[in-house]
């Protein structure tokens, strides 16, 4: 049999697909709203399953630690960088880029207005020592770090504080409990100067409660300085899932790609979903993400987003955030996009 019929005859006998995307702007959940995704695999009899939705805190966790065969993640880049770090053995098949809101908030009365004031300032962090990766410490540190860099200051000019907060539970969104972190309220009570709060929750809290911002990190206009847990946010699948079923990952990539065109025909649909996505409203969706949202959820492998993610992996490594060191650039696998490619110029409505 050759290599191709052999590819063939795997692929006829999956029988179930998981996803995963985080509560963030994505094509994903772009996709998932008009159900394109479903369609898409219960024509060839695959099961899509939602890692968000299962009852099994075990399933659930995959989210982070992207353990699981079949299994497509689209998500902040701290977990997935961390889960290759120790092994799993995964591929990134896209790449997006979404800017959003990266505040760093302080109460009126601190006298804090800009980064140069953060100089021996008490900067929160959560910690979280039975979490498989603390992706919002290592989120709110790069962010700290950026912030300083601006201001002619390091991590060694500002005390960190550490504050105790329980595990982070991965889980269909309530728009009743939005999450919000513990830092946010230490920062109400006092116990710290300054906290790092991102996206659209951002600009609810920071409104809700009359609070300054010292700084905003996708104001800045190098890049490099906005690299955080979502830009660049990846597309991953297990490597053994992609090498045994290109066709498979093309179609699910083929359907983002349809998504992401269409959002940027329905600018408005695209705030009311993201806003369903992060428990807020279709106007702090589009004030913490902005008005080119949806022209932002396109997936490329470009060398500059490729060059992001590597930064933040450095980042990471040189933090203690990840178990050892790994090649981006054999990480990525761009067979898969471009087969979705071709896939999508054939079958565009």
């Amino acid at each position: 049999m050759s290599t191709s019929s052999s590819a063939v005859t795997k692929a006829a006998t999956v029988d179930t697909i998981w996803y995963t995307r985080c509560p963030v702007p994505t094509a994903t959940g772009i996709a998932l709203d008009h159900g394109w995704l479903n369609d898409a695999f219960q024509a060839q009899d695959i099961d899509l399953v939602s890692i968000r939705d299962h009852e099994d805190p075990t399933r659930r966790a995959s989210h982070f630690n992207h353990q699981g065969f079949g299994l497509f993640r689209e998500g902040g880049n701290i977990p997935a960088i961390w889960a290759r770090a120790r092994g799993e053995s995964t591929v990134v098949v896209g790449l997006t880029w979404v800017d959003e809101a990266q505040f760093l908030l302080a109460r009126p009365q601190s006298g804090i207005r800009n980064e140069q004031d953060l100089k021996g300032k008490k900067l929160g962090l959560t910690r979280r020592p039975g979490e498989t990766i603390d992706f919002v410490r290592a989120m709110a540190l790069h962010g700290f770090a950026s912030a300083l860099q601006v201001g002619g200051l390091t991590l060694d000019d500002v005390e960190i504080v550490d504050i105790d907060a329980p595990a982070v539970e991965f889980r269909r969104a309530d728009p009743d409990r939005p999450w919000r972190d513990p830092t946010f309220d230490a920062l109400l009570a006092g116990e710290i100067d300054v906290a790092y709060i991102k996206g659209a929750p951002a600009i609810a809290l920071r409104e809700a409660y009359s609070l300054i911002v010292v700084a905003d990190l996708n104001t800045y206009l190098d890049p490099a300085l906005r690299i955080n847990n979502g830009t660049p946010r990846p597309v991953t699948v297990d490597r053994a899932f992609a090498s045994q079923h290109p066709q498979l990952v093309a179609r699910y990539l083929s359907v983002l790609l349809r998504a992401s065109e269409w959002a940027e025909a329905h600018a408005q649909d695209v705030f009311r979903i993201v806003a369903a996505e992060t428990s807020t409203t279709p106007q702090d969706v589009e004030r913490a993400y902005g008005a080119r949202l949806p022209w932002s959820l396109g997936i490329t492998l470009d060398v500059e987003r490729i060059a992001a993610l590597t930064a933040q992996k450095e980042f990471l490594l040189g933090h203690g955030f990840l178990a050892g060191d790994f090649s981006v650039e054999e990480w990525i696998d761009p067979v898969p996009l471009a087969l979705a490619r071709k896939l999508h110029e054939v079958e565009q409505p």
